[in-house]
């Protein structure tokens, strides 16, 4: 069967194939596409010409002659990866295979100094762009990962955030005249989600992947593998839904009873006493957290039991809402305590609707601190592919 998509073009078909490494070889690629070798050859050639792929010899085949591997090429372009975060931001440069190619990590406070962070991430794109030999004419594509519910279409943080400071600016922008590229930004639960989908087979799809950190947010991947946004982009931000019985405690957003304000990592500090506040280093209340679990302290520990448990509950109403077939749970409160997962797990499962249950699968994730970066690569990839193979075809 062939594997082209109605809305590809062959070219396009064959490189993403290659890219996504389920074809290494022109004979492969005529098996699986199903065009005839001559028609291979002319889109492959043209590619090869473009330096959208290269071909290279591998081992000796089965008759002795030495079998030639299609790898994506320089040609295909790069893309820039950002994620910010509240205590540091990471830059990555990655391929139209979504390979990593370089990343590194900044060590610098998210707020309350949006200029100097901005100054910060180019600077460092810019040397890794310069270890690889590689100039801004190579970058096709920027993507952009915030802690932060995001105005998809305007690129922009929403007015209600933990990015204090960054109102209005707009960062996709700046990122894209720099590099002289498209430049997308969504929110890190999304690109943590969508990271979160590449490391599963498509039968364990839909995906919910719930971000539980100083916030609450949630991304959906659908069954077809992608990112459900919602229209304008504030899809997953669940930290400010409210729950009956939760009608005391003031959110950081400025309402009354938002879960957010009773089982965020920032609300599990408030109840031990541990300070924060903007002049205070996030890291040094999720260090002191950190130590309190590890000594068993009972408040803590109780702490993160009741935060779980509304956890439970709402992801409950998840699930009858979205039925998805995965949940993978990420952020340092599952970190913390095993606890929290054992807890939300057996909630969920008391809770939520047996026909919604009998296959749901509750998992940790397998990429921790890393899951929004191989996200946001797995993004750059599609949109940049989206246009490689124009100039082959």
């Amino acid at each position: 069967m062939s594997e082209i998509a109605p809305d590809r073009s062959p070219a396009n078909a064959i490189l993403r194939l290659v890219a996504a490494g389920k074809v290494t070889s022109r004979a492969q690629a005529a098996r699986v596409t199903g065009m005839a070798r001559s028609t291979i050859g002319l889109h492959v050639d043209q590619m090869l010409r473009d330096e959208v792929l290269t071909e290279m010899e591998e081992a000796q085949g089965a008759r002795g002659r030495p079998a030639k591997e299609l790898t994506v090429g320089r040609g295909a372009g790069y893309v820039v990866d950002v994620i910010f975060d509240r205590t540091n931001t990471c830059v990555a440069i990655s391929d139209a295979s979504a390979a990593i190619v370089q990343s590194r990590i900044i060590d610098i406070l998210l707020n309350p100094d949006p200029k100097a962070v901005m100054e910060k991430v180019l600077g460092t794109a810019d040397d890794l762009l310069s270890d690889h030999g590689l100039l801004h004419s190579d970058i096709r594509q920027v993507i952009a990962s915030v802690p932060a519910p995001v105005d998809f279409h305007e690129g922009v943080t929403a007015h209600r955030s933990i990015m204090a400071g960054w109102e209005g600016i707009q960062i996709a922008r700046i990122l894209g005249e720099y590099f002289g590229a498209p430049a997308l930004m969504d929110n890190d639960a999304n690109l943590m989600a969508l990271g979160a989908a590449t490391t599963l087979h498509s039968d364990e799809l839909p995906l919910l992947h719930l971000q539980l950190s100083t916030g609450i947010g949630a991304g959906l991947i659908t069954a077809d593998a992608k990112i459900h946004r919602g229209a304008d982009g504030s899809a997953g931000d669940i930290g400010h839904l409210r729950i009956d019985n939760l009608a005391d405690a003031r959110c950081q957003c400025g309402k009354v009873g938002c879960i957010g304000a009773y089982a965020s990592l920032h609300a599990v500090m408030s109840q031990l006493g541990i300070e924060q506040g903007a002049d205070v280093d996030p890291r040094a209340g999720q260090k002191a957290l950190s130590q309190m679990v590890r000594k068993a302290d009972p408040a803590a520990l109780a702490a993160l039991r009741d935060a779980a448990g509304h956890l439970g509950q709402l992801t409950a109403i998840l699930v009858d809402m979205f039925n998805p077939r995965t949940i993978v749970l990420g952020g340092p409160m599952v970190e913390l305590s095993d606890d929290v997962l054992s807890t939300i797990r057996g909630v969920v499962y008391q809770e939520a609707m047996s026909i919604a249950t009998r296959r749901l699968v509750i998992s940790p994730s397998r990429l921790g601190n890393k899951a929004a970066l191989v996200g946001a690569a797995r993004l750059g990839a599609d949109e940049l592919l989206d246009g490689s193979s124009a100039r082959s075809s």
